[in-house]
């Protein structure tokens, strides 16, 4: 599993359909930060996008 636990929460948000905004209000973080993670989920797992990111997330039973 490469991925981080903070990563894991942001991704898992971003599953349920949550905007940035939504992602970095409910995690205490700025919507900086949130893209800042999405990007290094999608550079880690190899996706193209954000929802690549999360079907192969789902696929590999991370969320």
């Amino acid at each position: 599993m490469p991925l981080t636990r903070r990563e894991l929460s942001v991704l898992s948000l971003a599953a349920d359909g949550a905007p940035v905004a939504e992602i970095a209000a409910t995690l205490f973080l700025t919507k900086g930060t949130v893209r800042n993670y999405m990007a290094s989920v999608i550079r880690k797992v190899g996706a193209r996008n954000r929802v690549d990111a999360i079907r192969i997330a789902q696929g590999a039973g991370w969320t």
